[in-house]
C-alpha cells in the first residue's frame, strides 16, 4: 500500500511477571478516499490493527490472555453458566415428577413401594437357562444361611421365578426382618435355606468383591485425607475467614466421607440392619442422612467459594448465593421427608441416588470450569482461588465430571437400583471424584499449614504402629506351639514379647521419621540448615548494616524468594535506620517503602501476610497497598527487648506455586529472635565503644597508654593459630608483642621519641601484621640515616600505619602495600609520608587540597595526631591527606626541626614560640 500508508508501533516492556515483552502494532489505513465511501474510510483508519508477539533475546513472549478478543466474553459466559448450572442440575427430579404425572394420568393414583428395600446379600444373573448366585456377599442373610457363589435358584416361597430381573424384583419387595425360604441347586441336590431379609444397605453397591473391597479402602483413603485437611486447617481458622471457608467445605465432604466408611465398615462386621426401627438401624439410617447432607451441600458451597473468590459477580452476591443452593435445599428437604415418609410421591431415599449424583457431578464440573476460566482471563488469581488447580487438573477435572453427570443422566436406571457391577464401579468412583476437590480446592489454604509436618507424622506412626501390629500377629502365630506347651508362663512370654516389640518400635519410629523427613520435606530440610548455619555465624558480625545484609541474603535464600529485605531502627523516633536487600529480580522492596509501614507494624508488633490464612495484622489500606505493589507477601517484626525494632520482608517465592506456610512463619520467628538478640549485642558494643572514644577524647594520653583491643585480640589470634603449625613463627610474633608492649612502657609520659625508636615500634606492629595477613600485606620503610636522630611526637607514624592497615588495606580484597617515607626538604622540616593502597577515603575522593577544611571524617587516631601537631607546633596545616579510589591514600607530616643540640626530650608543647 505503500510507506506513506504503514504506520507501526512497538513496545518493549517488562510484564508482571518480570519476563521481557514485546508488542508491534501495524495499522494499514486507506488513503484513497475514490476507493470506498466515507463511513467506511472512519472504520479503516482504525481496523486492520494486529500484535506480533515473538522472541526477546531469549524470553518466550506471548499475548496476554486478556487481550484476546475472544477472551473478552469468557466471564460473561461463566456467569451465565453459573445462572444456568442449578438448573440444569434439577432435570433428573423434573424428569422424575414428569414420569409420575404421566403415570398418574394413565393408570390412576400409584402407590409407591417404601424406602426400606429388602435385601439378600446375592447378585443373581440369567445363565444357561438358570438363575445363579454369581456373588454372595460374606456379611449378608443368604451366606450366614448357607448360600454360596454358583448356586442355582429354584424357589421363593415354593414360588418359580425365570429372569434374575423378575426374582431380584420380588425379593427388593419383601419387608426387612421377615424369614424366607429359597430352593436352590447345589451339585445336583436340591436344598432349602432360611434366609432372613435385611435392609438394603442404601448407597452402598455389593455387587462383586472388587468392588466392595474398593469401596472400603477407596472410603478410607478420602476419610484420612480429609483427617490430614481438617488437622492442618484447624490452627488457621482463627486468622482469616478463608480458613473458615476451607475447614466447612472440609467438613461437610467429611460428613459425607466418614460416614460413608463408617457403614462400610459395619456392614463388613455386622451385616446390613435387619428390624426396621431397631437401634442398629436407626443409627445406619441416621450415617446414611448426615453422609448424604454432606454430599448434597458440599457441593454447593464448593462452587460458591470458587465464585466468590473469583469475584464472578459484583453485584447480587446473595441472589446468586440462593439459587446455588436452591438445588441442594430441593435435595435436602426431599431426602429428610422421604426417610421420614419412606417414600413423597415418586421419590424414596434410595431412588435419589441419580438426582444427587448428577447434582454433585455438574457442580463440580462448573467449579473446575471457573477455574479453568481464570487460567485464562486471570492467571494471577488462581493461586488465591484454587490453590493447585493448574489447567491439567482443571481440564481432568471438568472432563471427568461431565462424563459422570452425562452417563449418570442417560444410562442409570430413574429407580436407583444398580443392575450390574459396571454401574456400580461407575457410581462409587463418582462419589470418589466429589472428594477429589477437598484436594485441589482446600490445598490453597491447607498448604499454608504445617502439612508437611503432619504427613510426616501420619506415615511414621502409621507404618511404626502398622509393623508392630503385624509383628505381634506373626510372633503369637509363632509362638502359640511353645505357649501350649505345660510348664511355660504364657503370660510372662507374652509380656516379654510385647516389651520387645515396644523396644524396636521406639526405633523403627526414628527411622521411618528420618524417611519420611527426607521424603516430605528436602526443601525444609535444606532451610532449616541454611538458617541454622546463618545463626552459628552471627556472632562473628560485628556490624548492624553488615547484619542486615547478611541477613537479608541467607533468609532470601533459605526461603527461595524473589526478594526480601532486613529493616533496623537504630534509634526509637529519630528516623535513622539500617536496610539490608535481597532482590535478583523486580519489583525491590526498598527503604523508603519499609520506612513508610513501618510505624505502623511497630506499634502493632504482628505479623502481615499477603495470604489471609497467616495474616495477624490490621495493617492500614494504604500500608497493604503500598507493600502489594512492591512484591511484598510477609512481614515479620524484629523483636528485640521486648519492642519491635526491625521488621524482616520477603517477596513471593520463585516457585509461583510455592507458597508460606506455618512452617515458614515459625522459622521466620526463631530467626526474628535471632536477629533480636545480636542487634541488641551489637547495639551494647556500639555503647561500649562509644564510652571508650568518650573517655580516649577526654584524656589526652590515653593513645600511649593502651594498645588497640581489637590489635592485640587479632595478635593473640594469630599466635594461637601459629602454634600448631609454625611454632616457630609464632614465637617470633609473640617476640614482636613483647617488643611492642615494652616500647611503649618505655616511651611512658613522654611527648616526643626520636624518629628511630618511633620506627621500631611501627616495624613490630608491621611483623604482627604481617604474620597476620601473610602475603596480601607487603610494607616498606625508607629513611634517610641523617633523620633517624631528630625528635617527633610519640605514637604520630605509628597511629598513621595503623590507620593504613585497619583502614586501607583489611577491607580491600586481595590486600595491598604499605610505604613510610622520612626525609629532610630545603625548608629545615622533617617529612614522613605513609602511604597504602587501600580502599581510600571517599571523603577525600577528587579533592584538590592535601588537607581538607572538614575534618568531620577523621576517627580518634586522626583527631589526635592533628590536634597534637597543631598544641606542639602552632600550626594547623602539619598534616596533609590525599585519596582516591585507585592509587589508596597518602599522608604526609611537615615536621618542624629544633636546634640539634637540644634534646630529644625537650621539646614541648608550643616550644617554637617560647623563645
Amino acid at each position: 500500500v505503500g510507506s506513506k500508508a504503514v504506520q507501526v508501533d512497538v513496545g518493549v516492556g517488562i510484564d508482571e511477571h518480570g519476563s521481557f515483552r514485546m508488542a508491534a502494532a501495524l495499522n494499514l489505513r486507506q488513503r484513497y478516499r475514490p476507493v470506498m465511501p466515507p463511513f467506511r474510510q472512519a472504520d479503516r483508519a482504525r481496523d486492520l490493527v494486529f500484535e506480533t508477539w515473538t522472541f526477546f533475546f531469549f524470553f518466550q513472549c506471548t499475548p496476554p490472555d486478556s487481550e484476546r478478543p475472544i477472551v473478552k466474553r469468557i466471564p460473561a459466559l461463566t456467569r451465565l453458566l453459573v445462572l444456568l448450572i442449578p438448573l440444569v442440575a434439577l432435570i433428573p427430579l423434573a424428569r422424575m415428577i414428569g414420569d409420575w404425572m404421566e403415570m398418574k394420568e394413565l393408570v390412576g393414583p400409584i402407590m409407591f413401594r417404601p424406602s426400606s428395600k429388602g435385601f439378600d446379600g446375592v447378585r443373581w444373573e440369567d445363565a444357561n437357562g438358570q438363575i445363579i448366585a454369581v456373588y454372595v456377599t460374606p456379611f449378608g442373610p443368604a451366606r450366614r444361611a448357607g448360600m454360596q457363589n454358583g448356586d442355582a435358584f429354584y424357589e421363593l416361597e415354593y414360588v418359580q421365578y425365570f429372569t434374575a430381573e423378575d426374582l431380584q424384583r420380588a425379593i427388593v419387595g419383601l419387608r426387612p426382618g421377615k424369614p424366607v425360604t429359597y430352593s436352590i441347586q447345589r451339585n445336583g441336590e436340591l436344598r432349602d435355606l432360611n434366609v432372613r431379609i435385611t435392609r438394603y444397605p442404601t448407597f452402598l453397591y455389593p455387587l462383586s468383591r472388587a468392588l466392595w473391597q474398593f469401596s472400603i479402602w477407596g472410603f478410607l483413603a478420602g476419610a484420612y485425607i480429609h483427617l490430614i485437611g481438617l488437622i492442618v486447617v484447624g490452627p488457621l481458622v482463627r486468622r482469616s475467614k478463608k480458613g473458615i471457608h476451607a475447614l466447612l467445605l472440609i467438613a461437610l465432604s467429611s460428613l459425607w466421607v466418614f460416614s460413608n466408611a463408617l457403614r462400610l465398615i459395619l456392614v463388613e462386621l455386622f451385616g446390613p440392619p435387619v428390624e426396621p426401627g431397631s437401634s442398629y438401624d436407626f443409627a445406619f439410617l441416621t450415617l446414611t442422612n448426615v453422609g448424604l447432607f454432606g454430599w448434597i451441600v458440599f457441593p454447593s458451597l464448593l462452587l460458591r467459594k470458587i465464585v466468590s473468590d473469583a469475584n464472578l459477580f459484583k453485584r447480587g452476591r446473595f441472589a446468586v448465593t440462593l439459587l446455588l443452593f436452591t438445588p441442594a435445599g430441593l435435595l435436602g428437604g426431599i431426602t429428610l421427608l422421604s426417610t421420614l415418609k419412606g417414600a413423597l410421591g415418586p421419590f424414596t431415599l434410595d431412588g435419589l441416588v441419580v438426582p444427587i449424583l448428577f447434582h454433585a457431578s455438574t457442580f463440580i464440573a462448573l467449579a473446575a470450569l471457573v477455574v479453568l476460566t481464570l487460567h485464562v482471563t486471570q492467571p494471577d488469581r488462581v493461586v488465591s482461588v484454587a490453590g493447585s488447580w493448574n489447567r491439567l487438573g482443571s481440564l481432568v477435572t471438568l472432563v471427568l465430571s461431565l462424563l459422570a453427570a452425562l452417563f449418570i443422566l442417560s444410562l442409570m436406571p430413574a429407580g436407583g437400583s444398580i443392575p450390574d457391577p459396571v454401574t456400580g464401579w461407575v457410581i462409587v468412583a463418582v462419589q470418589l471424584l466429589a472428594v477429589a476437590p477437598v484436594i485441589l480446592v482446600s490445598l490453597a489454604t491447607l498448604r499454608h499449614g504445617k502439612l508437611d509436618e503432619v504427613l510426616q507424622r501420619g506415615l511414621t506412626y502409621g507404618a511404626a504402629l502398622g509393623m508392630v501390629f503385624f509383628s505381634f500377629l506373626g510372633g503369637v502365630y509363632l509362638l502359640t506351639p511353645y505357649l501350649e506347651r505345660p510348664n511355660v508362663p504364657r503370660n510372662a512370654v507374652l509380656g516379654l514379647f510385647v516389651v520387645i516389640l515396644f523396644f524396636i518400635f521406639e526405633r523403627v519410629i526414628r527411622r521411618v521419621r528420618s524417611l519420611s523427613f527426607s521424603l516430605f520435606s528436602p526443601e525444609r530440610h535444606r532451610t532449616r540448615q541454611e538458617l541454622a548455619d546463618f545463626q552459628q555465624d552471627l556472632r562473628r558480625i560485628v556490624g548492624v548494616e553488615l547484619l542486615a545484609g547478611a541477613a537479608a541474603q541467607v533468609v532470601g535464600r533459605a526461603f527461595d524468594a524473589r526478594s526480601a529485605a532486613v529493616f533496623f531502627e537504630t534509634d526509637a523516633g529519630s528516623g535513622d535506620a539500617v536496610f539490608g536487600a535481597y532482590h535478583p529480580e523486580p519489583p525491590f522492596l526498598t527503604q523508603r517503602i519499609i520506612s513508610s509501614v513501618w510505624p505502623m507494624l511497630r506499634d502493632e508488633g504482628r505479623i502481615w501476610a499477603r495470604n489471609s490464612e497467616l495474616n495477624d495484622s490490621t495493617l492500614g489500606e494504604e500500608g497493604v497497598r503500598l507493600l502489594k505493589q512492591r512484591g511484598a507477601f510477609l512481614a515479620v517484626p524484629i523483636v528485640g527487648d521486648d519492642k519491635p525494632t526491625g521488621l524482616l520482608v520477603l517477596g513471593a517465592k520463585n516457585d509461583r506455586r510455592s507458597v508460606y506456610s506455618l512452617e515458614d512463619i515459625d522459622l521466620l520467628r526463631a530467626v526474628s529472635a535471632q536477629l533480636g538478640l545480636a542487634l541488641e549485642r551489637l547495639r551494647l558494643l556500639e555503647r561500649e565503644k562509644l564510652l571508650v572514644r568518650e573517655t580516649a577524647e577526654a584524656q589526652l594520653l590515653a593513645l600511649r597508654a593502651q594498645i588497640n583491643p581489637h590489635f592485640l585480640f587479632n595478635a593473640l589470634n594469630t599466635i594461637v593459630s601459629l602454634i600448631a603449625e609454625q611454632p616457630a613463627e609464632a614465637e617470633k610474633v609473640v617476640e614482636h608483642l613483647a617488643g611492642l608492649f615494652r616500647r611503649v612502657l618505655q616511651i611512658g609520659a613522654r611527648q616526643t621519641v626520636t624518629l628511630e625508636d618511633e620506627l621500631a615500634l611501627v616495624e613490630s606492629y608491621l611483623a604482627i601484621e604481617r604474620a597476620r595477613f601473610g602475603n596480601q600485606l607487603q610494607t616498606h620503610i625508607e629513611v634517610q640515616p641523617e633523620v633517624g636522630g631528630l625528635p617527633v611526637p610519640a605514637f604520630i607514624v605509628q597511629t598513621l600505619v595503623e590507620n593504613a592497615v585497619k583502614h586501607g588495606i583489611e577491607k580491600r580484597r586481595g590486600g595491598g602495600d604499605v610505604r613510610v617515607q622520612a626525609h629532610m626538604i630545603e625548608e629545615g622540616r622533617l617529612t614522613i609520608e605513609v602511604e597504602d593502597t587501600g580502599i581510600g577515603i571517599p571523603a577525600l575522593f577528587g579533592a584538590s587540597s592535601g588537607m581538607p577544611v572538614d575534618r568531620g571524617f577523621f576517627g580518634i587516631g586522626l583527631r589526635n595526631v592533628a590536634s597534637r601537631l597543631e598544641q606542639m607546633f602552632g600550626e594547623n596545616d602539619l598534616l596533609q591527606m590525599w585519596s582516591n579510589p585507585d592509587s589508596g591514600t597518602r599522608v604526609r607530616l611537615r615536621i618542624p626541626v629544633v636546634d640539634s643540640s637540644a634534646s630529644a626530650s625537650s621539646l614541648q608543647p608550643n616550644s617554637r614560640h617560647s623563645g
